[in-house]
C-alpha cells in the first residue's frame, strides 16, 4: 500500500495516467481577512415585542414551521394551506421551477402543511434554513420550497427562497456563513448498492433574494469497476471528502482508496490495498458560483488503478 499526495512524488503508473491532466496550481493556505457584516435581508416581516438581550441586543427567536410559511409565503395561513400558485416574499412562484417539475401533492390543493413536512435546521449566528416537503416524486424523492431565514428581536428576515428535491431520508439541510456570504449546505445520500453508493454536498449560495446551487461535491463515494492491472479481478473505489469553511470559501480535503476486490480463486493475489491518494482543492467565490481551483480527485483517479 502506497500513501501519494497530489502536488509531490506520484507512483509511476498513475503518473502515467494523469499525465495529459496537466499541472495544477497549489492552493494557498493563508485565509483572506474578511470583515464580517451583517446579511442583508429580502423580505422583512413585524413580529410581537419581544424581551431584548443582554446589552439591549436582539435576542434570537424561534418561530414554529406555520409561522415560518407566513412569514416566507405571505398568502400562506393555517387554515387555508398552501396552494399550487402561491407567490414568495420575493415574488416569485413557489413551484414554479424545474426541479419540482413532476411532483405531485397527494393532499390535493390548496392543502394543509403537517409539521412533521417542514426541516428546520439551525446555524450560526441565530440563521435557519427551512425546508417545505409538499410535492412527492416518482422515484421517492420529495420537494418543495427552500428558504434561508432568521428572527431576532421584533422581525423575522428573510436572506434567499428556493427549491429543492431530494430523498427525504438521509437528506440534511444546514445554514453557513462564508466570510460576508450566506449559503445552505444540503447534504444527501444515495446508495442503490454498498458497490455504488454517493453522498453529496449541494452547496447553495444567497444573491437577490434567491439560493442558487453555486456548486456541488462529492463526501463519500464507493464504485466497483474492472481492474487496469490486474486482469480479470476488480478494483474498489472509496471517497472521503473532508470540509472546512473558511471566510473565503470552502477547503476540500479529499482521499481516494483503491483496493483489489476479494477473488474466489485462492491464486490470484487479490483482497489488498493498493494505494491512498489524498488532494486538496478549495472552493472560492466568485460572483454566484463557487469556483473550484481544480478538479475533482475522483474524476482524475478512477479507473486507472
Amino acid at each position: 500500500m502506497s500513501i501519494v499526495r497530489f502536488g509531490s512524488v506520484v507512483g509511476l503508473g498513475l503518473a502515467a495516467a494523469l499525465a495529459g491532466c496537466g499541472s495544477y496550481p497549489e492552493q494557498p493556505h493563508g485565509e483572506l481577512q474578511t470583515r464580517k457584516q451583517n446579511p442583508i435581508p429580502v423580505c422583512t416581516t413585524q413580529l410581537p415585542p419581544a424581551k431584548r438581550g443582554a446589552g439591549g441586543k436582539a435576542a434570537v427567536r424561534t418561530l414554529d414551521p406555520d409561522q415560518w410559511l407566513s412569514v416566507v409565503v405571505p398568502g400562506y395561513s393555517e387554515e387555508r394551506g398552501i396552494g399550487p400558485t402561491d407567490v414568495d416574499c420575493t415574488g416569485h412562484y413557489v413551484f414554479a421551477n424545474e426541479t419540482l417539475r413532476g411532483g405531485i401533492s397527494k393532499s390535493g390543493w390548496p392543502r394543509k402543511i403537517d409539521p412533521d413536512e417542514v426541516e428546520i435546521r439551525s446555524g450560526p449566528e441565530g440563521l435557519r434554513a427551512v425546508w417545505v416537503r409538499v410535492l412527492k416524486f416518482e422515484n421517492g424523492d420529495e420537494g418543495g420550497l427552500v428558504a434561508l431565514v432568521r428572527a431576532a428581536g421584533d422581525r423575522a428576515d428573510v436572506y434567499g427562497v428556493g427549491s429543492f428535491r431530494a430523498p427525504a431520508k438521509g437528506t440534511k439541510l444546514s445554514p453557513v456563513r462564508l466570510g460576508n456570504d450566506n449559503l445552505v449546505v444540503a447534504e444527501t445520500k444515495d446508495c442503490p448498492d454498498p458497490d455504488d453508493c454517493r453522498q453529496r454536498a449541494h452547496f447553495y449560495l444567497a444573491r437577490r433574494g434567491r439560493l442558487i446551487e453555486a456548486a456541488s461535491v462529492d463526501l463519500e463515494r464507493t464504485a466497483v469497476v474492472p481492474s487496469v492491472t490486474e486482469r480479470g479481478l476488480y478494483a474498489r473505489y472509496v471517497l472521503r471528502t473532508d470540509v472546512s469553511y473558511k471566510p473565503n470559501g470552502i477547503q476540500l480535503l479529499e482521499q481516494v482508496r483503491v483496493k483489489i476486490v476479494k477473488h474466489d480463486d485462492g491464486n490470484r493475489d487479490s483482497d489488498r490495498e493498493l494505494r491512498r491518494v489524498e488532494f486538496q482543492r478549495f472552493l472560492r467565490v466568485e460572483r454566484d458560483t463557487l469556483f473550484s481551483s481544480n478538479d475533482p480527485l475522483w474524476e482524475r483517479v478512477v479507473g486507472q488503478d
